[in-house]
């Protein structure tokens, strides 16, 4: 929905020094079960924004290491060859 040249405003949280609190707190949307977040590592993150077609063009992390907030460009849409069936 982004065009080439659009940007993509993505937020992370790579670790959270209250990860286990949170999840023995707050239940989750599940039937009251424990709230157990799937951290995913900034290069994770990068990765999956770059395979959406975006570029990554900065990147702004707290001191202390637990938020991101990162800005990516999408490029140009990049046409791929058509394949071709082994007969």
């Amino acid at each position: 929905m982004i065009e080439p040249g659009g940007y993509l405003l993505y937020t992370g949280q790579p670790w959270h020094p209250q990860l286990e609190f949170i999840a023995r707190t707050l239940s989750s949307h599940r039937a009251n079960q424990p709230w157990i977040m799937r951290r995913r590592t900034q290069a994770e993150l990068d990765q999956l924004v770059e395979s959406a077609g975006f570029r990554k063009v900065e990147q702004l992390t707290d001191r202390w290491g637990i938020f991101t907030v990162s800005v990516a460009q999408r490029v140009a849409a990049q046409r791929v060859p058509a394949q071709r069936d082994a007969a």
